[in-house]
């Protein structure tokens, strides 16, 4: 499906979330990560790139971020960015993503790259709920 200019923003809003910086236990905000809600507010994350894997992607620092923030679980978009490239989400995420909201298996866009998103549904094909 082709990206609107809603999802070039969000991309963005994504790209702002890099800032790689070393730190004591490893790398922090090499990959950033921005959804829309289904009711329009946006969230932003970065990454936790640490040695001990207490870590964690900028996608779930995102979606942390919606839950912490308002009483939302439906994502409409969302994306991660990094390395100079738009990046798909891991598997943990995408089991996220469905386990906050069941809907969001079947409405939440991921966008892969410059011209092309799919549903979630799509890169998580059997759901084991």
């Amino acid at each position: 499906m082709k990206l609107t200019k809603e999802d070039q923003e969000l991309i963005k809003k994504a790209e702002s979330m890099v800032n790689p910086k070393n730190v004591v236990g490893g790398e922090i905000k090499e990959v950033g990560s921005a959804l829309i809600t289904k009711n329009g507010k946006i969230f932003t994350g970065a990454n936790l790139d640490l040695y001990t894997a207490v870590g964690f992607c900028a996608e779930r620092s995102a979606i942390s971020n919606m839950v912490s923030h308002s009483n939302e679980t439906r994502i409409k978009t969302i994306v991660a960015t990094g390395f100079g490239k738009i990046m798909p989400p891991c598997g943990c995420c995408r089991e996220m993503m469905e386990l906050i909201d069941k809907k969001n298996r079947e409405e939440t866009y991921i966008i892969l790259s410059k011209n092309k998103k799919l549903k979630l549904k799509e890169l998580l094909p059997h759901s084991w709920l």
